[in-house]
């Protein structure tokens, strides 16, 4: 716990401190995120490609389709999905952004939701649905499963991925009064 206040204080400093650190911080992160999708990708990709498609057949079966479970769903998803509003708060920080937050808005959206099926696709190629449902961290399952001595890489990965949503947290909501 104390690491995280340490974490947490020094995150805030940096964005205290200056604007371009905190934006430099903020990309470490979330290449440090993409490349960890990546891998993910590549690795659930080459194991269908050897013919591991167990998993898939009746993927659907149990599903429910009662209304509420699909909101939560939905819900649930809607984290994956919220960078783009942070924008909305930091629209003095860009440059022309008349032009630039749109353009940020339907460039990220679709590649955003491309790279997060395209993860889904491997977890649920590698993972059993009872693996997948008594995970803590679905990612560090998967690297524990398929990627052998590299599965550290993983829990590092969603550490930094985990910092990187506070860092841009903190950036966004810090300007959120001059909106």
């Amino acid at each position: 716990l104390r690491l995280l206040f340490f974490y947490t204080g020094l995150l805030l400093f940096v964005n205290c401190y200056n604007v371009k650190w905190a934006a430099r911080v903020q990309d470490v992160f979330t290449f440090a995120k993409i490349f960890a999708l990546i891998v993910i990708i590549i690795a659930g990709l080459v194991h269908i490609g050897m013919g591991n498609i167990q998993n898939f057949q009746n993927a659907f079966e149990g599903t429910t389709t009662e209304p509420g479970y699909i909101a939560l769903a939905f819900y649930s998803g809607i984290f994956s999905y919220a960078g783009w509003n942070y924008l909305n708060f930091v629209t003095e920080e860009l440059k022309d952004p008349h032009k630039n937050l749109p353009r940020a808005i339907y460039i990220s959206l679709p590649l955003v939701t491309v790279v997060y099926v395209m993860a889904n696709l491997a977890y649920f190629a590698v993972l059993t649905q009872q693996e997948l449902l008594s995970s803590n961290a679905v990612a560090v399952t998967f690297g524990e499963r398929i990627l052998g001595v590299m599965a550290w890489i993983m829990p590092v990965s969603v550490a930094l991925s985990t910092f990187g949503g506070l860092n841009g947290g903190i950036f966004a909501s810090s300007r959120y009064k001059y909106c």
